[in-house]
């Protein structure tokens, strides 16, 4: 179920209450303990291996390789990786790290790791249950069931975090990061402490607790009443308001994610009609309220590098529009809406997670800039995310909302999300590419057949995650990719929240 927002009226009293009021003081708590409001329980029903790692990361886990806010890897656990064979990386291990158990990390952890994947099913990676040969302690073979050229860039996904062996429903989790798991109330808290034998710099908090609270608006409130130090994704209609508010810092992330249109029509002339008389720009502000940016890609321009300029995108157009439906022989009739041979234009949008409500109010502005251009459009509301699934793969529609945020450094990914015709071979050379230049140009080409050339796609929006900070709070820079955020350079100057 996606949780009902409440009235946008009542963030704005809620809001000007807030600013009536001012600085308000609250009891003081340890200055090394920070409180974050966040969406999302796992909704486990017990401290499972992935505690920590789900829908919120605690930083208890590490990856092998890291994801820069950049789209690109570092070392993390593996120090240096090599391809040894058309379809086998070797890594070897950073030496001398400690787990949380006290047990040192051996290659041993990552086969345990790789064969957990392979069980459910091998990741995009396509991981084996004998993809893993170990050459000693610290160092190690994977080899795909597939090719997977792109390995690397994928693993820096946090779903692919080293962990401890052992059986899936162990009683905590155990890692290897700055945090270290203390407890889990199912519906309420997660609590992670500092782990002081980190392999790197320690931790600057003692102690980090994350709070679900699924509203945003409650969200919002908590951070102002000082309950929190820190809350994640604010109402976007909200964001600007907050920015006012004495106490609270707005901060905000690189873009990380897309919200677009996919267009599930057989027409040629019809898909480009609907790419021109769409006006993004107005589209984005509309929906997101000044919180996400117009795009003409699916995702990050920097994860295409150089190759992102390959990708124009049709501009806003509406007088042509109109003339590429005139040449395909639909014709207005006296209300507007086009017709062509007793057949009325009209096409029917779903809308469904995430972010239904943003997507709501973007389906009534399509709504309208279609109806300019003589197409009328329905629009099906689909709040829960089984309905919408069952839709999409019915093929049921003619437009569908689709939004994501990316996870790891695979530029192959952008271009898998609504793959058809010409496509395919420029993804398939994107994942063949050795040279991940050559991969981010392969993927840009194909990306630019689906927007540019047969107008299957449709960004609408470059998306970012919006924060909200207490002003005490010290050292935190947004994550692009809310998987891959890091907690242990954050530290609080005082501590204003309330027990």
């Amino acid at each position: 179920m996606v949780p009902r927002r409440a009235p946008r009226c009542i963030v704005w009293l809620a809001l000007s209450a807030a600013l009536a009021c001012g600085r308000r003081g609250t009891p003081a708590a340890a200055r090394d303990e920070l409180v974050v409001a966040t969406p999302a329980d796992p909704d486990t029903p017990d401290a499972g291996s992935g505690l920590g790692l789900h829908p919120v990361n605690a930083n208890v886990y590490e990856t092998l390789v890291r994801l820069t806010p950049d789209f690109s890897v570092a070392p993390q656990l593996a120090t240096r990786w090599q391809l040894r064979s058309r379809n086998t990386w070797r890594f070897h291990l950073r030496q001398g790290v400690r787990m949380h158990d006290g047990t040192t990390l051996t290659a041993a952890a990552v086969v345990w790791t790789m064969r957990r994947i392979a069980r459910a099913g091998g990741g995009p990676m396509g991981i084996g249950e004998g993809s893993v040969r170990v050459i000693d302690d610290t160092t190690l073979d994977i080899t795909p069931t597939r090719p997977a050229r792109r390995l690397v860039e994928q693993l820096a996904n946090p779903d692919w975090s080293i962990m401890a062996p052992g059986p899936d429903s162990a009683p905590r989790p155990v890692g290897t990061g700055p945090f270290r798991f203390v407890e889990y109330a199912r519906g309420d808290h997660l609590t992670v402490e500092r782990f002081d034998e980190y392999w790197g710099d320690r931790a600057r908090l003692r102690r980090l607790t994350f709070r679900f609270l699924p509203d945003a608006n409650a969200r919002l409130l908590a951070l102002r009443a000082g309950a929190v130090h820190v809350a994640s994704d604010l109402p976007r209609e909200a964001a600007r308001a907050a920015r006012l508010l004495p106490d609270i810092a707005v901060a905000t992330s690189p873009v990380g994610g897309y919200d677009a249109l996919y267009v599930n029509q057989q027409s040629s002339a019809i898909r480009r009609a609907i790419v021109y008389a769409l006006d993004r720009p107005r589209l984005a502000e509309a929906a997101w309220r000044g919180t996400a940016e117009p795009a003409l890609l699916l995702g990050p321009a920097v994860l295409l590098g150089r190759s992102a300029d390959l990708v124009g995108g049709a501009r806003f157009d509406p007088r042509r529009a109109r003339r590429v439906l005139d040449g395909a022989g639909w014709t207005p009739l006296p209300d507007g809406t086009r017709a062509k041979a007793g057949r009325r234009l009209a096409l029917t949008l779903v809308i469904g997670p995430p972010d239904f409500d943003i997507h709501r109010v973007m389906a009534t502005v399509v709504q309208d800039q279609l109806r300019e251009a003589g197409i009328d459009l329905r629009i099906v509301p689909l709040p829960e995310s089984g309905a919408y699934q069952a839709r999409i793969k019915s093929g049921a529609g003619d437009l569908w909302t689709v939004a994501g945020e990316l996870s790891d450094a695979d530029p192959c990914v952008v271009a898998d999300l609504a793959v058809r015709g010409a496509a395919r071979r420029f993804l398939d050379a994107c994942r063949a590419a050795a040279a991940p230049e050559d991969a981010q140009r392969s993927a840009a080409r194909a990306l630019r057949v689906l927007i540019d050339e047969e107008a299957v796609v449709v960004p609408v929006a470059g998306t970012y995650r919006v924060w909200g900070l207490r002003r005490e709070v010290r050292g935190f820079v947004p994550h692009p990719s809310s998987p891959s955020q890091r907690w242990d350079r954050v530290s609080l100057a005082t501590s204003r929240v309330s027990r």
